[in-house]
């Protein structure tokens, strides 16, 4: 007979929130383990639990507390000081890290996590005489496990002990043989023994197991050219273009190490600012009055989506058309700054539209109608699936950006475009949000928020998006931003700042270099503290300047830009200083991928 347990039963909760944590749905293992500490107050392993989740949630403070109330209701529970230790460890307290290794040992001799995860301290301590003790403690109490193996080999790799490197590696393979890191690492320990086919064929492997190579290569390494300067000898040609940086790798700030749940641990400096930043402003999605959304989903690009000369057609067969045939932005032609017009019209047949109202767009959509009737949806064959009274957004001021792009790359439409599914919108007059927005800050953290940190594009996903933190800055604070934000939307529309002709190369350096200082300002709007520590100001120095907004600028506003530039570019202007010097403060270094 099967036993119903009781729906009150606290055992039934933590046992099902356990559950929920093995399969990654914390929040609602947090429930379970919540319910379960109601019903019994003084329930340890609950506590504990809870604390594993938050901590596997990146939510540390909150999981040193659960573990320390485990702790404190009963003092002679191992599992708790090992939980604590792994989230101490994820902050980077790695000394109080050990303590509680040290106490969960103590307590319970055979306990092999406990072995892994101080192994995991010293290692990132850079003791590894003390890492390799433990990992081998661990391996010697449970051999079957494939990561104290890995980890062991990484820790003979940084000490130079590449033959011993190696036996582990290959063991960790020999019981995982799909554990990616451990060819890629296997394959640098050959690169240093200079065992060019046997290096070759794990770099290899390990890039057909999904693996950056190249981003896990410059994790230790700036280039191949530093690698070879730091061993004395040349790398064949062959595998050094497997391992040149084609493009730019985003943000590759994971260890070599795997933590306790086999993932490549995070810098523990990265994940502090992360927080740090997290907690700077209120979320993009509070902050904003109107949530943002994708655009209409048209399905067929070629139904609804019509250029130049067909859009004449249609009006010129009937007038009505005009009503219904909107200026249309597609993602993948967007450009920073600002959204220009690309030629193309939405035929926007809403639902409930009377269709027979405009013939010539009814017959247009006829020519399609046998892969417009596949689609799924409650919309007439020839409608689009969005009602009229949800068309306000896109004629109201809104920043656009593609759901796919490999940098920042948010514009201001003022001119009421309607957008489809490839652009994400935020209805908003604040059009200074579009300089934070761009800034390498935001993509930063977006890039590690949305756990996108490869070299592949970025992909919009809103419920990332409305994390976004929005600094709180002063009115005159947002307004310096947004003048540089109406600069850069009049450079973008000039034919000189996409020209090669060698006499305006200085027009492409102003905008570059306008972009720079809206950086700069948003460093400061983030990290006030640490630039202001290291005297690195720029919302003040450009106060000082008092420079006129665009909308004030008499007479030929180029020139006027290009006087500016000049102005701020000079060499001894504080702007110009503090911005040469930004990357000398450590959390700039972290975002722009200098450590």
């Amino acid at each position: 007979m099967i036993t119903v347990p009781y729906p009150q039963d606290h055992i039934f909760y933590n046992n099902r929130g356990i559950d929920y944590g093995e399969k990654g749905e914390h929040d609602l293992a947090i429930k379970d383990f919540t319910k379960a500490i109601k019903l019994k107050p003084d329930y340890a392993l609950a506590y504990n639990n809870r604390g594993t989740v938050y901590r596997d949630k990146g939510e540390y403070d909150k999981a040193i507390a659960d573990c320390s109330k485990a702790i404190q209701l009963n003092p002679g529970y191992a599992e708790p000081y090992s939980n604590r230790g792994a989230a101490y460890r994820n902050k980077g307290n790695y000394d109080r890290a050990i303590k509680d290794y040290d106490m969960a040992i103590q307590l319970k001799p055979d306990f092999v996590q406990a072995y892994y995860n101080r192994g995991l301290a010293y290692h990132e301590k850079r003791e590894f005489d003390l890492a390799i003790k433990d990992y081998s403690k661990a391996i010697g109490l449970n051999p079957k496990l494939f990561h104290p193996y890995y980890n062991r080999g990484n820790a003979y790799l940084q000490r130079g002990d590449f033959d011993n490197a190696i036996e582990d590696y290959s063991k960790a393979i020999e019981l995982n043989p799909e554990l990616g890191p451990a060819y890629c690492n296997r394959g640098e320990a050959w690169l240093c023994l200079k065992e060019w086919n046997k290096a070759k064929a794990d770099l290899t492997a390990a890039k057909d197991k999904g693996i950056d190579i190249i981003a896990a290569f410059h994790n230790g390494y700036k280039d191949v050219e530093t690698f070879e300067r730091q061993k004395g000898f040349q790398v064949p040609e062959d595998i050094k273009r497997m391992l040149t940086q084609r493009l730019r790798v985003r943000y590759p700030k994971t260890r070599k190490i795997l933590d306790e749940n086999r993932k490549p641990m995070e810098s523990p400096d990265v994940v502090n600012l992360r927080e740090q930043l997290r907690n700077t402003g209120t979320p993009l999605g509070t902050y904003l009055k109107v949530k943002p959304s994708f655009g209409i989903k048209t399905s067929s690009t070629e139904a609804f989506v019509v250029d130049r000369k067909t859009r004449d057609n249609l009006i010129a067969a009937h007038p009505s058309s005009a009503d219904i045939l909107k200026p249309f932005l597609h993602g993948r032609a967007l450009r920073r700054w600002h959204a220009e017009p690309q030629e193309k019209w939405l035929i926007f047949a809403h639902r409930g539209i009377a269709i027979n109202e405009y013939p010539a767009i009814l017959k247009h959509l006829e020519n399609h109608k046998d892969s417009l009737h596949k689609r799924s949806g409650k919309q007439e064959w020839y409608e689009l699936p969005i009602s009229l009274d949800k068309s306000h957004r896109f004629l109201q001021p809104k920043l656009v950006c593609p759901n796919l792009y490999n940098h920042q790359t948010f514009a201001v439409d003022t001119a009421g475009f309607y957008c489809g599914d490839t652009c994400y919108l935020i209805p908003t007059e604040e059009l200074w949000l579009c300089g934070l927005l761009n800034s390498r800050v935001v993509e930063w953290f977006y890039a590690q928020e949305s756990n996108q940190l490869t070299i592949d594009y970025l992909r919009a996903r809103s419920g990332y998006m409305q994390q976004i933190p929005v600094p709180d800055l002063t009115s005159t604070q947002k307004a310096l931003i947004g003048k540089f934000v109406d600069y850069l939307i009049y450079l973008q529309q000039q034919p000189t700042i996409n020209s090669r002709d060698l006499a305006y190369a200085s027009d492409r350096m102003m905008l570059g270099y306008f972009e720079r200082i809206i950086e700069g300002m948003v460093y400061e709007a983030y990290l006030p503290d640490e630039l202001h520590k290291s005297r690195k100001h720029l919302f003040q120095p450009l106060f000082n300047e008092q420079l006129p907004p665009l909308e004030e600028i008499q007479g030929d506003k180029m020139s006027a830009c290009r006087d500016i530039f000049e102005l701020l570019y000079e060499k001894t202007n504080p702007v110009a200083v503090n911005l040469f010097f930004l990357d000398s403060v450590k959390p700039v270094r972290i975002i722009e991928g200098k450590l």
